[in-house]
């Protein structure tokens, strides 16, 4: 779920509070664990959006539901209407969208009909990256109003994200109707959704309904599975690399589920089914990205569907930057539909995916992907021989960046041997030297945390990363 990370980071970079985590009352059971106290976030909960959350999600929900479902072409002419919409904000209020579209001789009216929307010049995540904060985020939003996130991933290339509450709530109706779905209508207000990741989820109910629960993905996956027997949800989401560590556990800590559901990072269907069998319950894929929220959900059918009311997803041939082929891979070029506090409009997602020749017969309408063909990152290995997922080496990294205000253009962490790691990163104009290296002690402490031993790690800052071929892995092991 490469979307929504909740720690509220003010425009210096400093952590100010996290969304919501509220509790439900004194007596709430506890529904939050970090790795460790000395590393858990200092914050005020708050759950101030909630009443707009509840009113939302009782006019939107049944409307969110019925989407997938409408005539190809009603999809299509939302589509194009939102987009529309989007571009002729972006280019009165964007400076950077603005000055590509004239440069490019693209003007909002050219937009005519849904085919036009290939007219409409593509952006890189460095353009938007040099373009943070003054001519890409828009300024009809006041800045503390807005929720920071932050895109690195399989790029590690750090891209700063503010998006606005409306966004937010509409996403997190979405994610009832996306659980729904995956799980075959097998989902009540009451069930239980975990979350292994890096921060909880924006909200923690919609009014008491559809609760989360959190468990930091720093954590070694013994304890994970304590915790998950402790709160016994019906749904579980995280990376895939999480889900295969914690197979040893599965008896554990699997009877209460009814789906379990994997996010950014790439895992094969081969490997999905081989957890599905051990769990006893269906395992599905979300693609996802910070960037563009839920893109595409692997449904009981085992096809992929595009969330066509969340993004629009071209598929361009990688030289030419026309439409792909279906059949041939593709990179992904998507238009975040919900953000208009900083628009992604034909953004360059930089995953590889393939569309089917055949789409399957379906009662979703929403178009299909054959295969999501790029993301994929290392494990990290104890001393006991235990891979630790790449996941929680990213989240590691995130953590580290979160609480010592580490603002990072691009990173790579290289473990080196079973108790070295290598951080090589290119700061930001505003992070001086001395901060990383005061920042060393935290990351041993999250890294030793997540493998269960000391951790010796090297800082290095560069002036520029190498070039390398292929898409760079930030998270890699180099041992032996």
């Amino acid at each position: 779920m490469d979307t929504s990370l909740a720690t509220l980071v003010s425009d210096d970079g400093n952590q100010a509070s996290l969304v919501p985590a509220a509790s439900d009352g004194a007596d709430a059971p506890q529904r939050q664990f970090w790795e460790t106290e000395h590393t858990r976030p200092d914050f005020q909960p708050s759950d101030d959006a909630a009443p707009e959350l509840v009113a939302a999600t009782e006019n939107y929900l049944g409307e969110c539901l019925n989407h997938p479902y409408l005539p190809v072409c009603e999809i299509r002419a939302r589509q194009f209407a939102r987009i529309k919409e989007l571009v002729e904000l972006a280019y009165r209020d964007i400076p950077v969208y603005r000055a590509k579209y004239d440069a490019a001789g693209f003007k909002p009216s050219h937009l005519r009909d849904y085919d036009d929307i290939q007219k409409i010049p593509v952006i890189t995540k460095p353009e938007l990256v040099a373009a943070f904060p003054d001519r890409c985020v828009n300024r009809a939003y006041k800045p503390e109003d807005l929720f920071p996130t932050r895109s690195s991933g399989s790029s590690g290339q750090t891209l700063l994200i503010r998006v606005d509450y409306d966004a937010i709530i509409t996403d997190t109706i979405q994610g009832v109707r996306q659980f729904a779905m995956q799980s075959g209508g097998n989902y009540r207000a009451e069930d239980l959704l975990a979350h292994v990741y890096t921060v909880p989820w924006w909200f923690d109910s919609i009014g008491g309904k559809y609760p989360t629960a959190f468990i930091s993905n720093l954590i070694p996956p013994a304890r994970v599975a304590q915790h998950l027997r402790y709160l016994g949800p019906k749904i579980l989401s995280l990376y895939p690399s999480s889900l295969d560590a914690l197979m040893p556990h599965v008896d554990e800590f699997s009877a209460s589920l009814n789906l379990a559901v994997t996010h950014s990072e790439y895992s094969s269907r081969t490997a999905r089914e081989e957890w599905s069998r051990q769990l006893g319950v269906p395992v599905l894929d979300e693609y996802s990205s910070e960037e563009a929220t839920r893109i595409a959900l692997e449904m009981p059918d085992g096809q992929y569907y595009v969330c066509e009311d969340t993004v629009h997803l071209d598929v361009l041939d990688p030289v030419t930057m026309e439409p792909q082929a279906p059949g041939q891979s593709g990179i992904a070029v998507i238009t975040n539909l919900l953000n208009e506090a900083m628009p992604f409009i034909r953004y360059v997602q930089g995953d590889y995916i393939t569309q089917p020749v055949r789409p399957a017969a379906s009662d979703i309408n929403w178009s299909q992907i054959a295969s999501i063909d790029g993301r994929l990152n290392d494990a990290f290995v104890n001393r006991d021989g235990r891979k630790v997922p790449a996941g929680s080496i990213l989240d590691a990294t995130y953590r580290w960046m979160f609480d010592c205000n580490l603002n990072l253009a691009q990173f790579e962490i290289v473990q080196r041997d079973v108790d070295l790691v290598e951080a090589r990163v290119v700061l930001s104009a505003d992070t001086p030297l001395q901060r990383l290296r005061g920042a060393v002690a935290h990351l041993e402490d999250l890294l030793a945390a997540c493998l269960e031993h000391p951790v010796r790690v090297e800082a290095n800052a560069l002036d520029v990363f190498p070039p390398r071929p292929g898409k760079r892995r930030p998270i890699r092991r180099e041992m032996a």
